[in-house]
């Protein structure tokens, strides 16, 4: 016998034989085979005790057994002989149809029956089938052996060793070696095993029965909504159906076995383990509410559990069997019932519950306090008996429409006191109908809105106007002005939209505050609504930025004298807080449907329009042209390639001497930027300084001059130029950003340069803009040892006071009034206070522009002690310094006085 199945074709072939009491297998060959099982044997008998059982019965018979399935897997084999294993078995050729024959032979007996047959190999084997009711499930067997009266045919088994390639000594002598039985004997034992046969088939239908009942008790408990589990007497889990499954997120082979404190919480467990005590007690059901954790709805949930004891065959309990029941949503609702009862006795909205005909069943106190009204009096009446009678028709007839097609309605009615004092109220319907759909009451919840209308007018009003002027803000703006353009299309007029700003109101701010700021916002909205028609618009961008719209234009001219009026206006002295400050506005005019057609393009074209404005010197209008649209963008251009020439390295520095008139040398330079442009060669710091001040480019490219002044400063001084100063102009953004001193000291100490060889410029207004903070900023400067100049003086309105607590070193007085200062004796007369107030100071002067002999024997007879200029130099490159400073000759004695 053999588990493996060879393909090779061997007919098979039963020698028959003579045993009595059994069947012949011919016979069984000719009945027809009885079916198989569909459940496999290991489900139904425990084989591991029945190979154990076998293998003993191997022994006390004296012949080989083996237990087949109908599939051919030997699930048992023992006393097997030499010739078997060590031959047959070992060739599968030699036994390709063993176990082929023995299945088909096997499946046709009936129980009780067995057959004996001669293998091809020449020995007898013995099989009797095991059923599992009428189902053939799986073969017993003894064989291989002789019978005594059996002739040992050697040719023959000469033959087959021959056939199948075995040692022929060793085969004949394994075939001697075989057991001989009498048919007596042999029936004997086939007795005992058609027995057991028996016996496994009555088994196996003991356990199918049972399984197939199990597993009927198993589907209905798992078709079954709520949580079954039986536990033992010692509280370990038995069995579980799919709902307690889920509530314990995990597969009943992982519970059985195990406990509670398996799954919940010790406190937990020993709570159910007390119940569970508690049942087998009793003897009795109990029933109880327990919070469980329940792993699929991921929250606990609250079990009304009935716990039932098993009673064992001694009559006494032997486990707990336990069904539970969530009753969460159940206790949710009844507690929800009698909270509902509460808040309608206590709740802060009036209620008032009437029935189908709307007819008054009852209210809460929060009604009685709203109305006036008590119960009694109102019991039975209509709720229309509240309206103020102002509420529109059309209101009720949507909420009736609403309340048969919803059973809902929200809304806001007007209702009247019973002191007949009218208020708003929001109310909320609900219709309640019965299993049926018929209607059985309306609910009705109320609350006097009056306050929250008067602040959703109020927040409607600030949504719409600025806080603090009280003008039309952006929003509403912008919806008026699409009315205005829609007239003004249907008519054929025109718009025109001013944007006004106001001239240095940040000052205004920054010195005398926010508050006074604000107050001169105020007056500034007053005079602009005064000097319009109603009919215009008025309103506030933001900041200091206003819009005012001409409506129904006709006239360009007549807008040129509004804007005219509106700047003399706005330019007249305002009296705040005791005091007079004056402020002018700058205008930009453009004009719907002539300039843009769109209010976003309008209000774009009017802020190019004020830009210019501002730029030919504030306090004057400017009308939008296209030529105005060009420089922006040649301007946005500009702005590209500044950004493009500060990553590409783009910009040089250029050097103008300066040369003291006391002993005729050159004692410092003063540097200046150049753009050397890749298309337009070198560009002067005119053309592109002030738009880099504007968009703060101004600070990276001041960081660069600084530190490039500074590293160039030191190749000189390596050179032998030792004497060599260094000015350098900081712009306004530059000197009030944070980090000032420490970044001028980097640049010093990254250079090697002396400090005090470097003198940093700035001008005279950046010095007045916050004096007393300039002045901390000045002395951090001043602490790291460098010089500081003040920068076109004159031009500004310096303060004496302040000048004097100024740490500086040097006053540069501006090429303005160098110019002229032959022809003008204003410039002259500047000239020589500005000298003579150094002198007072101890201050240091250098006039800038000094470009004729004249110029300069003027300065130098008030005293100036050193002068630059085109009479002594242009501003060259750095390559030719070194030289210029080598050459220079310059008799001071002899220049004229």
């Amino acid at each position: 016998m053999t588990s493996s199945k060879t393909r090779e074709a061997i007919p098979i072939q039963w020698h028959i034989g003579p045993l009595g009491g059994g069947i012949p297998s011919d016979l069984a060959q000719a009945r027809p085979a009885s079916p198989a099982s569909d459940a496999p044997l290991a489900s139904l008998i425990d084989v591991d005790a029945l190979r154990a059982v076998l293998d003993d019965l191997t022994v006390l018979i004296g012949m080989p057994t083996a237990l087949l399935d109908l599939d051919g897997n030997i699930l048992q084999a023992a006393g097997w002989q030499k010739a078997c294993t060590g031959f047959h078995r070992a060739v599968a050729a030699s036994c390709a149809n063993c176990t082929e024959s023995d299945l088909f032979l096997a499946s046709h007996l009936k129980k009780g029956e067995f057959v004996d047959y001669k293998c091809k190999n020449g020995l007898w084997d013995v099989v009797t089938p095991v059923f599992v009711g009428h189902q053939h499930l799986a073969n017993l067997y003894c064989g291989q052996f002789f019978y005594d009266d059996d002739e040992i045919d050697e040719s023959f088994f000469v033959a087959q060793a021959e056939r199948f390639g075995y040692d022929r000594e060793a085969y004949l002598a394994a075939i001697h070696a075989m057991p001989r039985f009498s048919r007596e004997r042999v029936r004997h034992i086939m007795a005992m095993i058609v027995g057991l046969a028996s016996y496994l088939s009555h088994l196996s239908l003991t356990n199918l029965r049972l399984s197939e009942s199990r597993s009927r008790m198993e589907t209905l408990l798992d078709a079954l909504p709520d949580p079954v589990w039986l536990k033992d007497a010692e509280g370990v889990f038995q069995t579980c159906n799919r709902a307690f499954e889920r509530m314990f997120g995990a597969a009943a082979a992982d519970i059985v076995g195990k406990t509670d404190r398996d799954f919940v919480a010790a406190e937990l467990a020993e709570l159910f383990r007390r119940r569970d005590r508690e049942t087998l007690v009793a003897a009795a059901p109990t029933t109880n509410e327990e919070w469980v954790p329940h792993a699929g709805k991921g929250q606990d949930v609250l079990l009304e559990t009935i716990k039932t004891p098993l009673i064992g065959v001694n009559g006494r309990p032997v486990g707990v069997l336990g069904i539970g029941r969530d009753i969460t949503e159940r206790k949710r609702v009844e507690d929800n019932l009698h909270l509902m009862s509460r808040v309608f006795s206590s709740s802060g909205e009036a209620i008032l519950i009437s029935d189908a005909a709307n007819r008054i069943l009852a209210v809460n106190r929060e009604f009685t306090r709203l109305t006036g009204y008590a119960q009694e009096e109102v019991l039975g009446q209509n709720p229309r008996m509240l309206s103020a009678g102002t509420t529109s028709p059309e209101t009720y007839r949507e909420m009736w429409d609403a309340l048969s097609r919803n059973d809902y309605w929200q809304g806001e009615l007007w209702d009247r006191r019973k002191t007949g004092e009218p208020y708003p109220k929001r109310l909320s319907i609900s219709v309640v109908r019965d299993a049926e759909g018929r209607i059985v009451n309306y609910i009705g919840a109320f609350e006097d809105i009056t306050d929250r209308k008067a602040a959703e007018d109020q927040i409607h009003f600030l949504a719409h106007h600025d806080p603090l002027t009280g003008l039309p803000n952006r929003f509403s703006l912008y919806e008026r002005i699409e009315q205005s353009m829609a007239f003004a299309r249907r008519f054929g007029k025109s718009l025109a939209v001013m944007l006004i700003d106001l001239d240095h109101f940040k000052t205004i701010n920054d010195t005398l505050g926010h508050n006074a700021g604000d107050q001169l916002l105020i007056q500034v909205a007053k005079r602009l609504e005064r000097s319009v028609r109603e009919s215009d618009i008025v309103a506030r961008l933001g900041g200091d930025e206003f819009i005012v719209v001409l409506t129904g234009i006709d006239d360009a001219g007549h807008v040129a004298d509004i804007a005219d009026k509106l700047v003399h206006h706005l330019a007249a002295p305002y009296a705040i807080a005791g005091s007079e400050l004056r402020t002018t506005p700058s205008v930009g005019i453009c004009f719907y449907p002539g300039d843009a057609a769109e209010i976003s393009e309008l209000i774009k074209n009017a802020d190019i329009a004020m830009y210019r404005a501002k730029a030919a010197g504030r306090c004057n209008f400017q009308f939008y042209t296209e030529q105005m649209q060009a420089d922006i963008a040649r301007r946005a251009a500009v702005e590209r390639e500044l950004e493009v020439a500060l990553e590409k390295g783009q910009f040089i520095l250029h050097y103008q001497p300066q040369v003291d008139l006391r002993d005729g040398r050159v004692l410092g330079v003063e540097a200046l930027v150049r753009w050397q442009h890749p298309t337009r060669g070198l560009v002067f710091p005119g053309e592109f300084i002030p738009l880099a001040e504007e968009t703060r480019l101004i600070i990276p490219l001041g960081r660069w001059i600084l530190d490039e002044a500074c590293r160039q400063l030191r190749r000189w001084h390596d050179e032998g130029l030792r004497g060599l100063s260094m000015s350098v102009n900081l712009s306004a953004a530059q000197f009030q950003e944070d980090g000032l001193p420490a970044r001028v000291q980097r640049a010093v100490e990254r250079s090697g340069l002396p400090a005090d060889r470097l003198h940093l410029e700035i001008t005279e207004s950046m010095a007045m803009h916050n004096p007393a903070e300039n002045i901390v900023v000045m002395e951090a400067l001043v602490g790291i040892g460098v010089k500081l100049a003040i920068d076109d003086f004159g031009t500004g309105y310096s303060s004496l006071a302040y000048l004097k607590l100024f740490p500086i070193d040097t006053i540069k007085i501006d090429r303005s009034f160098v110019k002229d200062i032959e022809s003008n004796e204003n410039d002259a007369a500047i000239c020589e206070m500005t000298m003579l107030l150094a002198q007072k100071l101890g201050k240091r002067v250098v006039a800038e522009g000094v470009e004729t002999p004249a110029q300069l024997a003027f300065l130098s007879g008030i005293g100036c002690q050193s002068v630059q200029g085109y009479l002594f130099s242009k501003p060259i490159a750095a390559d030719a310094v070194p030289g210029f400073v080598e050459r220079f000759r310059f008799d001071a004695a002899a220049s004229p006085a």
